[in-house]
């Protein structure tokens, strides 16, 4: 198995354990303080914890930057220079240690979440995704010891606090603690600002379609929207895994000048995910809806097929955004990124007061729709990437709009689309198999 598919592996698999777990983490959490200290007491601490967690982001600021830089300079060898920017990355997020005076609680929770966010980066940019996986599994046994103590916060306390002793006693051990240098501090500034506003842009994609739904629809437009999207937002596991795989190869082939390895990856991850995507969503729009409404009790009507198809469009351009924020283009990845941001913004304000949620659903697929246009013309350009790859997209979506009318023509549809990509398909069955009988 060659180098670059073990990183894939390991990193993937990595990714879906530390995911996992971190997902488990707040759903064991929210039962256990709803049982033991009752639902007002949860309101407070989830309240506490989500304001901290939103915290840690300015307080990782430069956590994407040194995922990137560190496999760029892995690539050339340039150990001094990974040296050189883990301090400061290392350093900011101590910086809201200021906040005790304000609350000690959401100070620590903040910092320690911040040392997360930068050290899971870190780990990822020199290729040992498997240590974070590791990592996430010793602190998780300091999780539920948590909840043998009588306090709110001890169980996110021993968590994220074991994290970040190991991360310091990682980077103490490994040599990989250095002071900043002046070159590699000014690169870390300018890609971290733009890597920013990157990622405020896709937080707004994401949260902004349950807050305005409820302002401009209204509550019953809210809750439909919450249930719908709810759903098809697992979708989105699909991306962040491979993601985690893929960003570090892209700057590693980049900082080796394999430019056209950068080219292949985002072909083939693109494939992969509209292939894997467009599958779950034949079968999420024969299924899905009618089992929603048994969970949710009510109908939350065809805004969920749009929902789905919203999510295949982000989806699909994921790898080659990933590719461009990863080499040297993050300002035009930034630059797509906030032109959809502002589109889906428009469409809402326009659309969900009259349309409701979907207006929203509707608004959510321009303005994704609005970043895949803009990625697949600048991966062309800039990447080489072959426009092609996304015919398959276009091709899915078309098969699926006659969800609208029956699930008939759906159900023949999905059969057609699995005749058409039969290829990728036997592909992706082949390199499964591989892994398998390789994993040992």
């Amino acid at each position: 198995m060659s180098y670059e598919r073990r990183v894939l592996l390991r990193h993937s698999l990595a990714s879906m354990v530390a995911l996992g777990l971190t997902g488990l983490s707040r759903f064991v959490y929210s039962v256990a303080v709803s049982r033991r200290f009752g639902v007002e007491e949860l309101g407070r601490a989830n309240s506490l914890l989500s304001q901290a967690f939103l915290l840690a982001i300015p307080l990782s600021f430069f956590a994407v930057a040194l995922g990137k830089y560190s496999s760029e300079f892995l690539g050339r060898e340039r150990w001094q220079s990974i040296r050189a920017i883990t301090g400061p990355s290392f350093i900011l997020p101590l910086m809201g240690l200021l906040l005790i005076p304000v609350n000690l609680y959401l100070a620590l929770i903040a910092v320690f979440r911040a040392l997360q966010l930068t050290f899971r980066s870190f780990l990822y940019g020199v290729h040992r995704g498997e240590h974070y996986a590791y990592i996430i599994l010793i602190a998780f046994s300091g999780f539920l010891a948590g909840f043998l103590v009588h306090s709110l916060y001890a169980p996110y306390l021993l968590f994220l606090g074991l994290i970040s002793l190991i991360a310091f006693s990682y980077l103490a051990v490994f040599n990989l603690l250095g002071m900043p240098r002046r070159e590699e501090l000014r690169l870390l500034v300018s890609y971290s600002f733009f890597a920013f506003l990157g990622t405020l842009s896709g937080v707004f994609l994401i949260q902004g379609p349950y807050f305005l739904s409820e302002r401009l629809g209204g509550a019953e437009v809210g809750g439909k929207v919450s249930a719908a999207l709810s759903a098809a937002f697992l979708l989105s596991y699909l991306p962040q895994v491979l993601q985690s795989a893929i960003m570090p190869l892209f700057s590693y082939k980049y900082g080796r000048d394999e430019k056209d390895y950068v080219r292949r990856l985002s072909e083939e991850t693109t494939a992969f995910l509209i292939t894997t995507t467009a599958l779950l969503v034949f079968l999420l729009m024969l299924v899905g809806r009618e089992l929603l409404g048994l969970f949710f009790g009510f109908n939350v009507g065809n805004s969920f097929y749009l929902a789905l198809i919203a999510m295949e469009v982000y989806i699909a351009y994921n790898p080659s955004i990933v590719a461009l924020n990863s080499t040297a283009y993050v300002r035009t990845g930034t630059m797509i990124s906030l032109v959809g941001a502002a589109v889906s913004l428009v469409s809402w304000l326009l659309l969900i007061p009259t349309q409701g949620a979907i207006g929203v659903m509707v608004g959510l697929i321009l303005g994704y729709g609005a970043i895949l246009l803009g990625t697949a013309i600048y991966a062309v350009r800039l990447l080489s990437v072959s426009s092609s790859v996304y015919q398959p997209l276009l091709i899915a979506v078309l098969l699926q709009l006659p969800v609208f009318l029956s699930k008939i023509p759906l159900l023949v549809g999905a059969c057609v689309f699995v005749v058409y990509e039969r290829k990728i398909i036997g592909e992706m069955i082949s390199v499964f198999r591989s892994f398998r009988g390789r994993g040992s």
